[in-house]
């Protein structure tokens, strides 16, 4: 079949509006969490969860002076930063991005198993628009190797969505709904989702500053056009076939 992708910074209703769509779906959908959250995702190795809740553990484990709230509420961001001074040298960076790159693929193989049961595979984040929104210029030169290698892969290797539905707000919107970034990052979000999004076949943006329910009836429209259209055009491709 095929595979949509809803993306957006924090705060744009990426979730909501997934959650909304599988309530009442415009066409066959299955969820497919593709993002870098692995307690948020209902498919994951596991090796990555474990990986991830050692982290989570550690981490609790170091800053046990901060208040229980803060590290229930562990943001991942956090835990990458900590990366930064990490001991392990070029072995452990090299273990990362095998487990990432496989954690990656195998939540692609998900994705066409969904596809060749007859399923729209809705993806709620991207790994693609991950990585191109890690760094930026001057940032971009400073990142190690295996981060560089593996942007690299996922901007020329990767499956891109046939799709892609880009939930755009203002930073200062974003930030006032959660208030989970400053206002640089969330602009750096949106330049980079942009970037890669002229790169794409199926590129559309909508304005997430409306209603949720407008969003949410946008959103319905344009998937519903897309597969319209493509039907249209497999009919016209096959009337050809014929004459």
């Amino acid at each position: 079949m095929a595979s949509i992708a809803l993306i957006g910074a924090d705060g744009s209703g990426k979730t909501t509006i997934a959650r909304k769509l599988m309530e009442s779906p415009p066409v066959p959908l299955k969820y497919l969490y593709m993002g870098l959250n692995i307690e948020s995702s209902n498919y994951a190795l596991p090796t990555s969860r474990i990986v991830y809740y050692l982290k989570v553990y550690k981490y609790k484990k170091k800053n046990q002076h901060l208040k229980k709230e803060k590290l229930k509420n562990l943001s991942l961001h956090k835990l990458h930063d900590d990366r930064k001074n990490d001991p392990r040298g070029k072995l452990g960076a090299a273990a990362r991005l095998l487990n990432r790159l496989g954690e990656e693929w195998y939540r692609l193989m998900i994705s066409r198993i969904f596809q060749f049961r007859g399923f729209v595979v809705l993806y709620d984040r991207q790994f693609i628009f991950d990585a191109a929104t890690s760094a930026e210029g001057e940032d971009l030169k400073r990142q190690r190797l295996s981060s560089r290698i593996h942007r690299w892969i996922l901007e020329k290797l990767y499956e891109k969505p046939d799709m892609t539905i880009f939930l755009e707000a203002p930073a200062e919107v974003l930030f006032a709904r959660k208030g989970e970034a400053d206002l640089e990052y969330l602009e750096g979000r949106n330049r980079a989702f942009l970037k890669v999004g002229k790169t794409l076949d199926n590129f559309i943006r909508v304005d997430a500053t409306q209603p949720e329910d407008a969003v949410f009836t946008a959103v319905c429209l344009h998937i519903k056009n897309f597969f319209d259209n493509k039907d249209q055009n497999h009919l016209t491709k096959y009337e050809e076939g014929i004459n």
